[in-house]
């Protein structure tokens, strides 16, 4: 699947986060995994960087099988690691893979409400 995939923009000096939910059918989500994986070792690799972590579905029938939680340290580092061709050409080749049919759903956000144990909202 030839799909080009799209990260909106947020040029902000604050913390923000990439959520990025796929549909992948259940038969191809070991080899999306396999896949994904190489292209967060290329994100993790880049400045501004924080943390990922994967998300997978616990309910075989389900759309969006898994979901993507990327932290940088800023919507401009998120903007400039965009730009590196070595991230580039990894989700490439996942979106390029014949034996793949994904699609994703990328989005930046920032903290809106952070509520913990004891804490009174």
């Amino acid at each position: 699947m030839s799909e080009k995939v799209s990260i909106p923009e947020a040029p902000v000096s604050e913390p923000v986060t990439m959520i990025n939910a796929f549909t992948v059918p259940l038969e191809e989500a070991e080899r999306f995994l396999e896949l994904w994986t190489g292209n967060a070792a290329a994100m993790a690799a880049l400045p501004g960087f924080v943390r990922t972590r994967m998300y997978r579905s616990l309910v075989d029938d389900i759309e969006l099988r898994f979901i993507t939680h990327a932290e940088w340290e800023s919507g401009k580092a998120l903007q400039q690691a965009r730009t590196d061709p070595g991230w580039r050409a990894s989700m490439q080749r996942l979106m390029d893979d014949p034996g793949l049919h994904v699609i994703p759903r990328p989005g930046v956000y920032q903290v809106a409400l952070d509520i913990r144990p004891g804490d009174r909202p």
